[in-house]
Protein backbone atom coordinates (compact mmCIF):
# COMPACT_ATOMS: atom_id res chain seq x y z
CA UNK A 1 0.00 0.00 0.00
CA UNK A 2 1.24 3.63 -0.77
CA UNK A 3 -0.57 6.49 0.70
CA UNK A 4 -0.52 9.08 -2.84
CA UNK A 5 -2.26 12.56 -3.46
CA UNK A 6 -4.49 14.41 -5.40
CA UNK A 7 -2.48 14.90 -8.29
CA UNK A 8 -1.03 10.97 -8.11
CA UNK A 9 -4.97 9.98 -7.79
CA UNK A 10 -5.39 12.36 -10.78
CA UNK A 11 -3.12 10.75 -13.10
CA UNK A 12 -3.73 7.32 -12.31
CA UNK A 13 -7.32 7.50 -13.34
CA UNK A 14 -5.82 9.41 -16.55
CA UNK A 15 -3.34 6.47 -17.14
CA UNK A 16 -5.64 3.55 -16.91
CA UNK A 17 -9.12 2.60 -18.61
CA UNK A 18 -11.65 0.02 -18.03
CA UNK A 19 -12.31 0.70 -14.79
CA UNK A 20 -14.65 -0.84 -12.11
CA UNK A 21 -16.00 1.12 -9.41
CA UNK A 22 -16.67 -0.50 -5.98
CA UNK A 23 -19.20 0.92 -3.27
CA UNK A 24 -19.64 -1.01 0.30
CA UNK A 25 -22.37 -3.31 0.70
CA UNK A 26 -25.76 -1.64 2.53
CA UNK A 27 -25.03 1.39 0.15
CA UNK A 28 -25.54 4.77 1.88
CA UNK A 29 -25.11 8.03 -0.24
CA UNK A 30 -21.55 8.68 0.40
CA UNK A 31 -20.78 4.95 -1.25
CA UNK A 32 -22.99 6.10 -4.42
CA UNK A 33 -22.42 9.08 -4.69
CA UNK A 34 -18.60 8.84 -5.21
CA UNK A 35 -19.39 5.72 -6.86
CA UNK A 36 -21.38 7.79 -9.73
CA UNK A 37 -19.61 11.00 -9.67
CA UNK A 38 -16.62 9.36 -10.36
CA UNK A 39 -18.06 6.97 -12.90
CA UNK A 40 -19.83 9.88 -14.59
CA UNK A 41 -16.59 12.02 -14.85
CA UNK A 42 -14.37 8.97 -16.48
CA UNK A 43 -16.93 8.41 -19.13
CA UNK A 44 -17.04 11.97 -19.84
CA UNK A 45 -13.73 11.49 -20.38
CA UNK A 46 -13.75 8.81 -22.71
CA UNK A 47 -13.10 5.91 -20.15
CA UNK A 48 -15.24 2.40 -20.40
CA UNK A 49 -16.29 2.81 -16.30
CA UNK A 50 -18.94 1.08 -14.62
CA UNK A 51 -19.93 0.36 -10.60
CA UNK A 52 -20.52 -2.69 -8.95
CA UNK A 53 -22.12 -2.90 -5.38
CA UNK A 54 -22.78 -6.13 -3.24
CA UNK A 55 -26.37 -5.32 -2.37
CA UNK A 56 -29.24 -3.89 -4.10
CA UNK A 57 -29.36 0.03 -4.26
CA UNK A 58 -32.22 1.64 -2.88
CA UNK A 59 -34.51 3.23 -5.64
CA UNK A 60 -33.86 6.72 -4.04
CA UNK A 61 -30.62 6.53 -5.41
CA UNK A 62 -31.88 5.92 -8.96
CA UNK A 63 -31.26 9.43 -9.87
CA UNK A 64 -27.51 9.85 -9.51
CA UNK A 65 -27.10 7.02 -12.02
CA UNK A 66 -29.08 9.42 -14.96
CA UNK A 67 -26.31 10.68 -17.07
CA UNK A 68 -24.48 7.00 -16.97
CA UNK A 69 -23.77 4.68 -19.63
CA UNK A 70 -24.41 0.70 -19.42
CA UNK A 71 -21.24 -0.18 -20.37
CA UNK A 72 -19.78 -3.82 -21.05
CA UNK A 73 -16.05 -4.75 -21.02
CA UNK A 74 -13.52 -6.78 -19.06
CA UNK A 75 -12.52 -4.53 -15.97
CA UNK A 76 -8.31 -3.95 -15.95
CA UNK A 77 -8.64 -1.05 -12.99
CA UNK A 78 -10.39 -1.50 -9.63
CA UNK A 79 -10.80 1.67 -7.91
CA UNK A 80 -12.67 1.37 -4.50
CA UNK A 81 -14.71 4.28 -2.92
CA UNK A 82 -16.10 4.85 0.75
CA UNK A 83 -14.90 1.63 1.26
CA UNK A 84 -12.86 1.25 4.81
CA UNK A 85 -12.29 -2.90 4.45
CA UNK A 86 -12.75 -5.54 2.43
CA UNK A 87 -15.52 -7.32 4.40
CA UNK A 88 -17.66 -4.53 3.87
CA UNK A 89 -17.94 -5.69 0.49
CA UNK A 90 -19.18 -8.86 1.45
CA UNK A 91 -19.59 -11.51 -1.79
CA UNK A 92 -17.57 -9.48 -3.77
CA UNK A 93 -14.79 -9.35 -1.07
CA UNK A 94 -12.35 -10.96 -3.14
CA UNK A 95 -12.51 -8.37 -6.15
CA UNK A 96 -11.87 -6.01 -3.44
CA UNK A 97 -8.16 -7.74 -2.67
CA UNK A 98 -7.69 -6.76 -6.09
CA UNK A 99 -7.99 -2.76 -5.74
CA UNK A 100 -5.52 -0.90 -7.18
CA UNK A 101 -6.56 2.65 -5.99
CA UNK A 102 -9.22 3.36 -2.93
CA UNK A 103 -10.39 7.17 -2.17
CA UNK A 104 -11.98 6.82 0.90
CA UNK A 105 -12.46 9.46 4.46
CA UNK A 106 -12.12 6.61 7.19
CA UNK A 107 -9.56 6.93 9.92
CA UNK A 108 -10.27 3.20 10.46
CA UNK A 109 -9.49 2.22 6.61
CA UNK A 110 -7.23 -0.88 6.41
CA UNK A 111 -4.85 0.08 3.57
CA UNK A 112 -5.97 -2.75 1.59
CA UNK A 113 -5.57 -1.29 -1.88
CA UNK A 114 -2.40 -0.79 -3.61
CA UNK A 115 -2.56 3.38 -3.57
CA UNK A 116 -4.66 4.94 -1.04
CA UNK A 117 -5.82 8.89 -1.48
CA UNK A 118 -7.14 9.34 2.28
CA UNK A 119 -8.92 12.75 4.27
CA UNK A 120 -9.77 11.04 7.56
CA UNK A 121 -10.85 14.55 8.37
CA UNK A 122 -13.30 15.18 5.74
CA UNK A 123 -17.08 14.60 6.98
CA UNK A 124 -17.71 12.66 3.47
CA UNK A 125 -15.36 10.89 0.66
CA UNK A 126 -17.75 12.86 -1.52
CA UNK A 127 -15.30 16.26 -0.39
CA UNK A 128 -12.23 14.52 -1.23
CA UNK A 129 -13.74 13.43 -4.25
CA UNK A 130 -15.23 16.74 -4.79
CA UNK A 131 -11.33 17.82 -4.99
CA UNK A 132 -10.00 15.38 -7.05
CA UNK A 133 -12.92 16.05 -9.74
CA UNK A 134 -12.18 19.49 -9.41
CA UNK A 135 -8.01 19.07 -9.95
CA UNK A 136 -8.60 17.36 -12.97
CA UNK A 137 -9.41 20.60 -15.72
CA UNK A 138 -10.76 17.69 -18.64
CA UNK A 139 -13.57 17.04 -16.57
CA UNK A 140 -16.36 19.07 -16.19
CA UNK A 141 -18.66 19.02 -13.12
CA UNK A 142 -22.12 18.24 -14.49
CA UNK A 143 -25.04 19.03 -12.25
CA UNK A 144 -25.76 15.48 -12.40
CA UNK A 145 -22.26 14.81 -11.01
CA UNK A 146 -23.04 17.95 -8.53
CA UNK A 147 -25.87 15.72 -7.28
CA UNK A 148 -24.28 12.84 -6.64
CA UNK A 149 -21.03 14.82 -4.68
CA UNK A 150 -23.81 16.90 -2.31
CA UNK A 151 -25.93 14.00 -1.37
CA UNK A 152 -22.32 12.17 -0.82
CA UNK A 153 -21.55 15.16 1.57
CA UNK A 154 -25.13 15.89 2.66
CA UNK A 155 -25.52 12.55 3.91
CA UNK A 156 -22.57 12.05 5.56
CA UNK A 157 -22.76 15.33 7.67
CA UNK A 158 -26.61 14.25 8.70
CA UNK A 159 -27.52 17.22 6.27
CA UNK A 160 -24.88 19.02 8.54
CA UNK A 161 -25.90 18.24 11.62
CA UNK A 162 -22.79 15.56 12.72
CA UNK A 163 -20.12 16.98 14.62
CA UNK A 164 -18.06 16.28 11.70
CA UNK A 165 -19.29 18.46 9.52
CA UNK A 166 -16.51 21.93 8.72
CA UNK A 167 -16.76 24.88 7.27
CA UNK A 168 -15.08 23.13 4.06
CA UNK A 169 -18.05 21.29 4.42
CA UNK A 170 -20.25 23.61 3.90
CA UNK A 171 -17.96 25.63 1.37
CA UNK A 172 -18.35 22.37 -0.79
CA UNK A 173 -21.76 21.87 -0.68
CA UNK A 174 -22.37 25.67 -1.97
CA UNK A 175 -19.73 24.84 -4.55
CA UNK A 176 -21.96 22.37 -5.77
CA UNK A 177 -25.29 24.03 -5.57
CA UNK A 178 -23.71 26.39 -8.21
CA UNK A 179 -23.02 23.64 -10.07
CA UNK A 180 -26.34 23.06 -10.09
CA UNK A 181 -26.91 20.70 -7.40
CA UNK A 182 -30.92 20.03 -7.18
CA UNK A 183 -30.53 20.61 -3.20
CA UNK A 184 -34.55 20.57 -2.64
CA UNK A 185 -35.61 17.11 -3.97
CA UNK A 186 -32.30 15.57 -2.93
CA UNK A 187 -32.62 16.52 0.79
CA UNK A 188 -36.15 15.54 1.06
CA UNK A 189 -35.58 12.13 -0.84
CA UNK A 190 -32.37 11.42 1.55
CA UNK A 191 -33.98 12.89 4.88
CA UNK A 192 -37.96 13.59 5.04
CA UNK A 193 -39.32 10.93 2.47
CA UNK A 194 -40.47 7.87 4.58
CA UNK A 195 -42.21 5.11 3.04
CA UNK A 196 -45.40 3.40 5.09
CA UNK A 197 -43.32 0.69 5.32
CA UNK A 198 -40.16 2.30 6.87
CA UNK A 199 -42.47 4.19 9.55
CA UNK A 200 -44.32 0.61 10.34
CA UNK A 201 -40.45 -0.59 11.07
CA UNK A 202 -39.43 2.09 13.10
CA UNK A 203 -42.86 2.02 15.16
CA UNK A 204 -42.17 -1.99 15.85
CA UNK A 205 -38.44 -0.91 16.46
CA UNK A 206 -38.77 1.42 19.07
CA UNK A 207 -41.14 -1.06 20.83
CA UNK A 208 -38.05 -3.19 21.45
CA UNK A 209 -35.65 -0.51 22.78
CA UNK A 210 -33.51 -1.41 25.81
CA UNK A 211 -31.91 1.07 28.01
CA UNK A 212 -28.77 0.24 29.87
CA UNK A 213 -26.31 2.45 32.22
CA UNK A 214 -29.25 4.63 33.56
CA UNK A 215 -30.58 5.91 29.89
CA UNK A 216 -26.99 6.33 28.56
CA UNK A 217 -26.84 3.35 26.21
CA UNK A 218 -30.07 2.50 24.47
CA UNK A 219 -30.51 -0.28 21.98
CA UNK A 220 -32.82 -1.48 19.45
CA UNK A 221 -32.50 -5.07 16.94
CA UNK A 222 -33.84 -5.96 13.94
CA UNK A 223 -34.33 -9.49 13.10
CA UNK A 224 -34.93 -10.81 9.57
CA UNK A 225 -38.42 -12.12 10.37
CA UNK A 226 -39.23 -8.28 11.30
CA UNK A 227 -38.12 -7.07 8.13
CA UNK A 228 -39.87 -9.58 6.21
CA UNK A 229 -43.05 -9.34 7.65
CA UNK A 230 -43.25 -5.61 6.32
CA UNK A 231 -43.78 -5.13 2.55
CA UNK A 232 -42.24 -2.41 0.65
CA UNK A 233 -38.88 -2.01 2.74
CA UNK A 234 -35.11 -1.60 1.46
CA UNK A 235 -31.74 -2.15 3.33
CA UNK A 236 -31.89 2.01 3.19
CA UNK A 237 -35.12 2.23 5.33
CA UNK A 238 -33.10 -0.84 7.55
CA UNK A 239 -29.63 1.17 7.77
CA UNK A 240 -31.81 4.58 9.00
CA UNK A 241 -32.77 2.87 11.82
CA UNK A 242 -29.44 2.96 13.09
CA UNK A 243 -29.56 6.99 14.30
CA UNK A 244 -32.85 6.49 16.07
CA UNK A 245 -31.55 4.96 19.22
CA UNK A 246 -28.96 8.42 19.45
CA UNK A 247 -32.31 10.80 19.05
CA UNK A 248 -33.26 10.07 22.27
CA UNK A 249 -32.48 12.68 25.28
CA UNK A 250 -29.70 11.58 27.46
CA UNK A 251 -28.58 8.97 25.65
CA UNK A 252 -24.64 8.74 24.69
CA UNK A 253 -24.40 5.97 22.46
CA UNK A 254 -27.22 4.63 20.52
CA UNK A 255 -27.02 0.89 18.95
CA UNK A 256 -28.80 -1.07 16.50
CA UNK A 257 -28.28 -4.11 16.05
CA UNK A 258 -29.12 -6.01 12.60
CA UNK A 259 -29.72 -9.84 11.58
CA UNK A 260 -28.27 -9.86 8.03
CA UNK A 261 -28.21 -13.92 8.12
CA UNK A 262 -29.02 -16.30 11.05
CA UNK A 263 -26.12 -15.87 13.21
CA UNK A 264 -24.96 -12.72 12.25
CA UNK A 265 -25.22 -9.51 12.95
CA UNK A 266 -24.05 -6.25 12.08
CA UNK A 267 -23.81 -3.34 14.87
CA UNK A 268 -24.26 0.26 14.06
CA UNK A 269 -22.64 2.72 16.69
CA UNK A 270 -23.76 6.34 17.14
CA UNK A 271 -22.34 8.83 19.80
CA UNK A 272 -22.04 11.68 21.14
CA UNK A 273 -18.33 13.93 22.16
CA UNK A 274 -18.76 11.46 24.97
CA UNK A 275 -17.74 8.26 23.25
CA UNK A 276 -15.28 7.08 20.48
CA UNK A 277 -17.75 4.51 18.79
CA UNK A 278 -14.92 3.93 16.16
CA UNK A 279 -12.83 2.37 18.83
CA UNK A 280 -15.52 0.49 20.36
CA UNK A 281 -15.94 -0.96 17.06
CA UNK A 282 -12.12 -1.57 16.24
CA UNK A 283 -12.68 -3.91 19.45
CA UNK A 284 -14.48 -6.33 17.25
CA UNK A 285 -12.73 -5.89 13.83
CA UNK A 286 -14.95 -3.26 12.79
CA UNK A 287 -14.34 0.71 12.51
CA UNK A 288 -15.39 3.86 11.03
CA UNK A 289 -15.42 7.27 12.65
CA UNK A 290 -15.42 8.60 16.21
CA UNK A 291 -19.05 9.40 16.47
CA UNK A 292 -20.46 6.55 13.86
CA UNK A 293 -19.14 3.28 13.81
CA UNK A 294 -20.03 -0.18 12.81
CA UNK A 295 -18.53 -3.81 13.47
CA UNK A 296 -20.75 -7.37 12.78
CA UNK A 297 -20.71 -10.54 15.15
CA UNK A 298 -20.99 -14.48 14.46
CA UNK A 299 -23.17 -15.57 17.13
CA UNK A 300 -26.60 -15.24 18.55
CA UNK A 301 -28.56 -11.77 18.93
CA UNK A 302 -28.23 -12.19 22.91
CA UNK A 303 -24.24 -12.64 22.75
CA UNK A 304 -23.87 -9.64 20.33
CA UNK A 305 -25.94 -7.48 22.37
CA UNK A 306 -24.54 -7.99 25.98
CA UNK A 307 -20.77 -7.91 23.88
CA UNK A 308 -21.56 -4.73 22.75
CA UNK A 309 -22.94 -2.97 25.52
CA UNK A 310 -20.45 -4.10 27.49
CA UNK A 311 -18.19 -2.29 25.56
CA UNK A 312 -20.02 0.71 25.22
CA UNK A 313 -20.42 0.71 29.30
CA UNK A 314 -16.58 0.52 29.34
CA UNK A 315 -16.30 3.27 26.92
CA UNK A 316 -18.49 5.80 29.15
CA UNK A 317 -16.73 4.37 32.47
CA UNK A 318 -19.20 2.38 34.14
CA UNK A 319 -19.23 -1.62 34.08
CA UNK A 320 -22.64 -3.87 33.13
Amino acid sequence: MRRIDLNEAANFLREHDRFLILMHGSPDGDTVGCGTALCGALQQIGKLARTACPNPLPKKFGYMFRELKEQEFEPETIVAVDVADTKLLYGMREVGEKTQLCIDHHVSNTEYAERLLLAPEYAAAAELMFELLSSMKEVRITSSIADSLYTGIATDSGCFKYSNTSPQTHVYAAELIKLGADIVPINYAMFDMKSQGRLKLEQLALGRIRYYVGGRIAVIDVTQSLIDSIEGIDSEDVGALSAIPRQIEGVDIGICIKEKTPGFYKVSLRSSENADVSAIAQQFGGGGHARAAGCAFETTLEDAEKKIVWACAKALGNSI
